[in-house]
């Protein structure tokens, strides 16, 4: 017999005598290990466990339950986000989650971030990266393997080292940058779960220079965007791939500045219904674990728009288990975009800019040289021409705005009026 003892965490065993015959036909006695049946942190195991030995059982035989909870992930932002993203994984299975954000909980959180109460806002509010730690554990158990990292990631425009007490906060930044691109490259997936553009653009960076594959989700008042960020062109290369998948920044004609330069306060806090964390978050764990389920993972090519189904959405492809894009799980699309305004999604795919200032092939090699220097460079360039440069997005604009003239310097003289003489 056992007795559970809540306070010290143990168990105390009673000794009962019971008699069997033993292997010589002989009787002596048997012990059976009860400690299963009543451990707390046992049972929650093979709870939490259930659905996905179900789902295995019944309709996905090929799910990797074990590899999911070996799993190795970093949550950079504990915000709504980041708390969405983080119970999804537990019903994934997944236990080793880090979540970094140096912000506080406030009141205002409890109703939208799910991983917080209102013990978590009094007496300044604990860390968000702290008390999401803690609460993964709390409600799946010790078998959570939850860690929360305080620290602030540097963003272009946003410069330091420059007041009264700056060879100190250079050294603080520089010891977040060392620890960001520590837990980036000991992660087998990061996710990007930031507030603003700009705070972005260091982990997009690490997580190509580390080769750690990397999962990002925004949200917008109605509308939302999860995608995955390409591999870097070597990586690419070892997979026998040669279409690579642009990132977050591929899209820009500039580089990332100070968005919160010219806002209020309130204007400075992400406004977003509160409906769609949720469903953004869900969208990039599912993203995230099919991911992990496809024979080459993060190099996956982006599935092939059928367009001759244009009544079902030119962006929308059918899964027939055929594509090269098709996982255990499903498709691999590149990026999925939805609203809750129709209430539609589409699956549309980027490929990577050359002189993209996040994932060009220059800007990561700049990292890796450079390290934290050019970091330091970055961001406390004012107006973002030194990030232009490096990147070629510099040269890609002069050599545009230089087609762009060509295209239209028309010689006057060359206008044949003459049909119209009266």
């Amino acid at each position: 017999d056992y007795k559970w003892e809540d306070t010290d965490n143990i168990y105390t065993s009673y000794r009962c005598v019971g008699w069997e015959l033993n292997k010589n036909n002989k009787p002596g006695p048997r012990s059976i290990d009860l400690r299963p049946l009543v451990s707390p942190s046992h049972l929650a195991r093979q709870a939490n466990d259930l659905n996905l030995r179900l789902m295995k059982w019944r309709a996905l035989l090929n799910l990797d339950v074990q590899r999911l909870s070996q799993l190795k992930v970093v949550l950079l932002g504990a915000g709504t986000l980041g708390c969405s993203v983080a119970r999804t994984l537990l019903g994934w299975g997944v236990r080793k989650i880090t979540f970094v954000d140096s912000g506080r909980v406030s009141y205002s959180n409890p109703v939208r971030q799910s991983l917080f109460g209102i013990e978590d806002c009094k007496d300044g509010g604990k860390y968000k990266a702290v008390a999401a730690a803690e609460s993964l554990v709390t409600i799946a158990g010790p078998d959570v393997q939850s860690e929360g990292v305080v620290l602030t990631i540097p963003m272009p425009g946003h410069s330091f080292g420059g007041g009264k007490d700056g060879t100190a906060e250079t050294a603080a930044v520089k010891k977040d940058v060392d620890t960001l691109h520590k837990l980036i490259e000991e992660s087998d997936v990061a996710f990007l779960l930031t507030d603003t553009r700009e705070s972005r653009w260091l982990p997009t960076v690490m997580a190509l220079a580390t080769d750690t594959p990397m999962i990002n989700a925004a949200l917008g008042l109605d509308s939302w965007l999860v995608m995955r960020h390409g591999p870097s062109s070597s990586v690419l290369a070892s997979c026998g791939q040669s279409q690579r998948l642009g990132c977050y920044f591929c899209n820009d004609i500039v580089a990332p500045e100070n968005s919160t330069r010219d806002r209020t306060l309130d204007q400075q806090c992400t406004v977003t219904r509160p409906g769609l964390a949720p469903i953004a978050a869900s969208m990039a764990t599912e993203l995230c674990v099919a991911m992990f389920h496809h024979s080459l993972g993060n190099c996956a090519p982006a599935p092939e728009v059928k367009r001759d189904n244009a009544a079902a959405g030119a962006y929308t492809p059918a899964d027939d288990g055929t594509s090269a894009s098709s996982s255990a799980l499903g498709l691999m699309p590149h990026q999925i975009r939805g609203t809750i305004v129709t209430y539609m999604m589409m699956t549309p795919s980027v490929p990577a800019f050359p002189s993209c200032t996040g994932c060009g092939d220059s800007v990561v090699e700049e990292y890796k040289k450079g390290g934290f220097e050019f970091v330091k460079f970055v961001c406390c360039d004012a107006d973002g021409s030194y990030l232009e440069k490096v990147s070629g997005l510099a040269s890609f604009r002069e050599e545009a705005a230089k087609k762009l003239d060509e295209c239209l310097d028309w010689d006057e003289d060359d206008d044949d009026d003459s049909d119209f003489e009266e």
